[in-house]
C-alpha cells in the first residue's frame, strides 16, 4: 500500500492507546460490560440516504445495569466515500443502583476518507460528530464534540476479512447544572476484526476500552462489542 507508513504510525497509536488505557492506574474503577448495535443505511433519493442505529448495551458486570440507544438520521453524500448527517438519538440508561434517565440528543456529523489503500478503497476514516444532550427532569443543554478515526487492514490482499482499529475522543464544549464539566469526558479504543456474514451484512466483533474522565476516580469500562452493519 503507498500509504503504509501512515497506516503503521496509526496502528502504533491505537496500539499504544489501547495499552495505556489497560494498565489502569490505582485510581480508578473497573467495570465489564457487553455492547451489541446493528447500523443499518440505504439509499433515499439521489445522494440522500437513511441511517438507523440501534444499540443495547449491558452495564454493571454485563447485567447489573442496561443501556439502549436508538439514533435514526438522514444524510447526504458530499463526495467519494464522504457525507454529512444529521439526526436523533433517544438514550434510555438504567444503572445498578442508579436512577433511571432518559437523554434527548440531537447530532450532526461529517465524515471522510482521507487516505486510500492503492485500489482506492478507504484506509483511514475520520468522523467529526457535535451533540447536543438534553436530559429529562434537568435544565440545560451539553454539547458536546466527538472525534473518531478508524483504520481498516485487509488479512491479506484482496480478502473481504479486515482487521479494524479506532479511536474516539469526547470533549463537552460547556459545563451544565446537572453534573456535565467542560472538557475530556471519555475516550474510546477499539481493536477488533470485520467479515462478510450475509451478501449486504458485514459483522465487527472486538474488544472495546472506554475509560470516563471524573473529578474522583476515573471509570474504565472493559466491552465485548459487536457492530452488525447492513446495507438496505
Amino acid at each position: 500500500m503507498r500509504s503504509s507508513p501512515l497506516a503503521h504510525a496509526v496502528l502504533a497509536a491505537l496500539t499504544g492507546a489501547i495499552g495505556l488505557a489497560a494498565a489502569t492506574p490505582a485510581r480508578a474503577e473497573d467495570d465489564a460490560q457487553a455492547w451489541a448495535a446493528v447500523i443499518a443505511s440505504g439509499p433515499v433519493r439521489g445522494d440522500l440516504f437513511l441511517w438507523l442505529e440501534g444499540q443495547a448495551r449491558a452495564t454493571d458486570e454485563v447485567g447489573g445495569g442496561s443501556q439502549l440507544i436508538l439514533r435514526p438520521a438522514i444524510g447526504a453524500r458530499i463526495g467519494r466515500d464522504a457525507h454529512a448527517v444529521a439526526g436523533y438519538a433517544f438514550v434510555r440508561t438504567d444503572p445498578a443502583g442508579g436512577a433511571l434517565s432518559r437523554e434527548h440528543r440531537p447530532w450532526q456529523q461529517v465524515q471522510f476518507a482521507p487516505v486510500r489503500h492503492r485500489d482506492g478503497t478507504p484506509l483511514l476514516i475520520s468522523r467529526t460528530r457535535l451533540e447536543q444532550r438534553m436530559v429529562e427532569g434537568r435544565d440545560g443543554t451539553s454539547w458536546r464534540l466527538r472525534q473518531f478515526v478508524r483504520l481498516q487492514l485487509p488479512v491479506r490482499g484482496g480478502s473481504p476479512v479486515q482487521l479494524v482499529g479506532t479511536t474516539e475522543g469526547f470533549v463537552n464544549l460547556n459545563a451544565t447544572r446537572w453534573g456535565v464539566r467542560d472538557g475530556v469526558d471519555q475516550w474510546r479504543t477499539f481493536v477488533g476484526v470485520g467479515f462478510p456474514v450475509l451478501p449486504r451484512a458485514r459483522l465487527e466483533p472486538g474488544y472495546l476500552n472506554q475509560r470516563i474522565v471524573r473529578t474522583g476516580e476515573d471509570r474504565v469500562n472493559h466491552v465485548l462489542s459487536a457492530t452488525l452493519f447492513v446495507r438496505l
